[in-house]
Order: structure tokens, then C-alpha cells, then sequence
């Protein structure tokens, strides 16, 4: 069985290359002409395939938007993961933990998601599949910040409570950064964010590593 099916796997690596390109393109066209300018053709041009090879991935255009929502949920996902990979024993786990949540309120990747959100407020079915990668996504990062912060329950009420503040306040002032370019503004917003977080937790701002 294995011998016969092996003659497969290289058509199949490269139908999922294809259609791992494709996707990436989707996310790519999000970020640099929005969602209403995010078509089949565009992201066909992005991604260098053919129209036969777009169509037989994603024969509509709402199978390929479905299918970007989770595809873009797995790229946040582990570019969450690994830049929680490199803070090396943070001294400050607090401000660490709250200052990784943050990065993932810019650059690309939230931009993507950004164009998704305000389309959703009026799509449904593209509002339904957001809630599930959203929330899974949510799991996810609750589990690496506890591991940042040496929590050992995730799912701890006051945890999670916590989070869900800090999370609410960074997305919101996220959105208020795209019209306001204020650096003094963004680190006292996260800085204030931070002590509110620990003061909910109970921590020690300044709390060090053993």
C-alpha cells in the first residue's frame, strides 16, 4: 500500500504549496488593498497561479475567504508563539506578557485580521466563521502569556479576567492608532495597561524571576 501510493506525494505536496500560496496572497491583498478590493483575480495575480488552479483550491470566492480567516488564525497563532519563544527569562514578566500581547496589535498580519472584523459586522457567515478561529486563537494566547508570567492555570477566573481587560484595551487603542501616529500616547496607554493588569493579578510590577 505504501509503495503505491507513494508515486502521490509529490502532487500533493505541491497542490498544498499552491494552495498555502494562494492563501498567503488572500492575506497579502487584505493587507495592501482591503477587503472589497481582495477578488479572486487579484489575489490569482498575487499569488502566480492560473485561473484553472485558483478555482479548482477555491471554486468561490467566499471558500477562499472562509478558508484565509483560518489560515490567517494558524499565521497569528504561531508568530505569537514564537515571539513569546524569544523573550529568554524576562525579568519583568508582567510588563513582558503584556508588551508581547501588544505586538500582536500591528504589522501585517493584524491588519489582515482588522479588514476581516469590520467585514463581519455585515456578513454573517463570514462573522461565524471568525467567532471559532477567534476564540481558538484566544485559547492560544491566554496559554503562552500564562506560560510568560509563570501562571500555571490559564483558565483561571482572575486570569482570564485580567487578560480579557488587557486584550479589550490594546484592541481598542490599536484601532485608535491607525489615525493617531503618538508614541508618547502608545507607551503610556500600554504602560498604564500593564499596571492595571498586575494590580488584577496581584502581582508585583517589578517582580523578577527566581
Amino acid at each position: 500500500m505504501a509503495t503505491a501510493d507513494a508515486p502521490n506525494v509529490p502532487l500533493q505536496q505541491r497542490a498544498l504549496r499552491t494552495r498555502a500560496k494562494i492563501l498567503d496572497a488572500t492575506v497579502e491583498s487584505l493587507v495592501d488593498d482591503g477587503y472589497t478590493a481582495t477578488t479572486t483575480a487579484r489575489v490569482q495575480e498575487l499569488a502566480g497561479v492560473s485561473r484553472g488552479a485558483l478555482i479548482h483550491h477555491f471554486p468561490s470566492k467566499q471558500e477562499l475567504l472562509m478558508d484565509a480567516v483560518a489560515h490567517l488564525a494558524v499565521r497569528r497563532g504561531r508568530w505569537f508563539t514564537e515571539q513569546a519563544a524569544r523573550l529568554e527569562s524576562p525579568p519583568d514578566r508582567c510588563a513582558a506578557g503584556m508588551g508581547l500581547l501588544w505586538s500582536t496589535m500591528s504589522g501585517p498580519l493584524f491588519a489582515a485580521a482588522t479588514e476581516l472584523w469590520v467585514a463581519a459586522r455585515t456578513d454573517d457567515t463570514l462573522r461565524d466563521a471568525l467567532v471559532v478561529h477567534e476564540r481558538r486563537l484566544g485559547v492560544e494566547a491566554r496559554t503562552v502569556i500564562a506560560e510568560v508570567l509563570d501562571e500555571p492555570d490559564p483558565e483561571d477566573p482572575t486570569f482570564r479576567a485580567a487578560l480579557d481587560h488587557a486584550l479589550q484595551t490594546f484592541r481598542g487603542a490599536a484601532l485608535t492608532a491607525l489615525l493617531r501616529d503618538d508614541a508618547r500616547w502608545e507607551r503610556q496607554m500600554v504602560r498604564v495597561t500593564t499596571e492595571t493588569f498586575c494590580q488584577m493579578m496581584n502581582h508585583d510590577p517589578q517582580r523578577t524571576r527566581p
